[in-house]
């Protein structure tokens, strides 16, 4: 997928109108539980709208009153400015920590308007380094930079980097921030409050290396700084993957907390952080007894409550708390639970991915689950119909309240033209997000905005370099 352009689809209902291949066919008591469990999953376009609108009143109050602890949303100030142009050139390093999966890459510019030559090597991240000590982790990283760097006799090299680092951060300069909290499964305690990029540059100086952070990136303004790099209208970045968010390009006339830019600049791009929109239970009413169960079972209970609903870090969780009922209830295999839905955690997001791949009425992939995931030899099609309505139900609400997150940016940047860099797992690989969340956000645009999704191309690496380059030419020029 490598674009989609949407100019209006004012005159299809999508958010009133509930899709065929998704209503239960057989009246039966199980159909008719599953279908009350799950009519909450299914948003009505007043409950998107009541949802834009809520989201809008917290970006104001986080564009205007710094430090105001019942803020959902930091709005952090990126200090980002300078966009690529498409004719950056050079050699950049491009650090991205944002999961469970540590990237190193080096990407190299060799002509305008031609993408980047990207070296990458991937390494995991010990579950003792996601929740042990900041010079542990660091010190990891560090360590994977000199052999990288060494096998592509660049040790002795002074190079720049582009940190991208997905995690709530005060950012305090264009190269420096602090850590607010840590998500998506990390817990390191003594990095909260303190200079991410500081804990990085201690680690790489302790090993002599001559690499300099110029850039301190989260991932969304990486997805939108790689897809700027060809296409000026870039605007938005959005990540929906293992965790969700949002940056965008804000006017500084409607940001009053943000000060000291010179007259010249007008807008700077805003990260929202947005995975925290309901701390504080301005959307109490869009949670189930399931998300509500999610939460009080995570590692940050209360927090991230919009990146809860959305995620896939919680998706599949939410469908096996679901399914897990029906059940024990005795409409779901025959009363027979299947250790799996016993099992914390024990559906990971692309089982939904996989179930919902069949065509309508078809159940191939649903039969196989059931056999290899579940470990189930026999079950009856009522069953399989049950399982794919859950799965198609909870992914449909995610898809839906990111559309309508959207429309709220799309609406309050008000541009004739606008194109959203879009990365994560959900939106390239399960089969029909996408497709939900483009028709959910046509629906809640004005036809004079028209927008365009566009797969961001490694945000982390290419966005990162491009913004590194950017830096030190809007430095040059100054």
């Amino acid at each position: 997928m490598e674009r989609i352009s949407i100019h209006s689809l004012k005159n299809f209902d999508i958010l009133n109108v509930t899709p065929q291949a998704n209503v239960p066919e057989t009246d039966t008591p199980g159909m008719r539980r599953t279908h009350e469990l799950c009519r909450p999953f299914w948003l009505t376009i007043d409950n998107c709208e009541l949802l834009m609108h809520r989201l809008n009143a917290e970006m104001i109050k986080g564009l205007n009153t710094p430090d105001d602890p019942s803020n959902d949303l930091k709005m952090i100030n990126t200090f980002t400015t300078a966009l690529p142009l498409g004719n950056e050139t050079g050699k950049y390093l491009a650090l991205d920590l944002g999961g469970t999966n540590y990237r190193l890459l080096l990407v190299t510019f060799e002509a305008p308007q031609t993408p980047p030559k990207i070296e990458e090597e991937m390494y995991v991240i010990a579950q003792e380094l996601q929740q042990g000590e900041s010079e542990a982790l660091f010190g990891f990283i560090a360590g994977t930079v000199k052999k990288f760097l060494q096998n592509r006799g660049l040790l002795d090299t002074p190079i720049d980097l582009g940190f991208t680092f997905s995690f709530p951060v005060q950012q305090t300069s264009l190269n420096s921030g602090t850590l607010i909290r840590w998500t998506k499964g990390f817990d390191v305690p003594d990095a909260i409050g303190k200079d991410i990029v500081e804990l990085l540059n201690a680690a790489l100086k302790k090993l002599d290396l001559q690499v300099h952070c110029r850039v301190l990136v989260n991932d969304t303004v990486g997805a939108l700084a790689s897809c700027a790099f060809l296409d000026p209208n870039t605007a938005v970045g959005l990540i929906v993957g293992t965790g969700t968010n949002a940056a965008y390009v804000e006017k500084l006339r409607n940001a009053k907390k943000i000060t000291g830019f010179p007259p010249e600049i007008d807008s700077v791009v805003i990260n929202t952080e947005w995975g925290a929109f309901g701390e504080h239970g301005c959307i109490n009413e869009f949670l189930t007894e399931f998300d509500r169960q999610v939460d009080k079972d995570s590692l940050n209970p209360g927090k991230q409550v919009f990146e809860k609903l959305i995620s896939g870090m919680y998706l599949g969780e939410i469908a096996r708390l679901i399914l897990l009922k029906l059940a024990e209830e005795g409409h779901l295999f025959d009363g027979i639970v299947p250790p799996l839905l016993r099992e914390k955690n024990g559906i990971p997001a692309n089982i939904l991915s996989d179930v919902e791949r069949d065509p309508p009425h078809l159940f191939y992939s649903t039969e196989y689950v059931l056999r290899d995931a579940f470990q189930l030899s026999q079950f009856r099609s009522e069953h399989l119909k049950i399982v794919r309505y859950v799965c198609t139900s909870v992914s449909n609400r995610a898809a839906s309240l990111v559309g309508a997150g959207l429309a709220c940016i799309v609406n309050r940047m008000n541009r004739p033209k606008t194109t959203i860099g879009v990365d994560g797992s959900l939106f390239r690989f399960h089969p029909t997000f996408a497709h939900t969340m483009i028709e959910v956000l046509a629906k809640l645009v004005p036809s004079r905005c028209t927008f365009r999704l566009k797969l961001s191309e490694d945000g982390s690496g290419k966005g990162a370099g491009a913004l590194v380059a950017a830096a030190k030419r809007a430095v040059a020029t100054e």
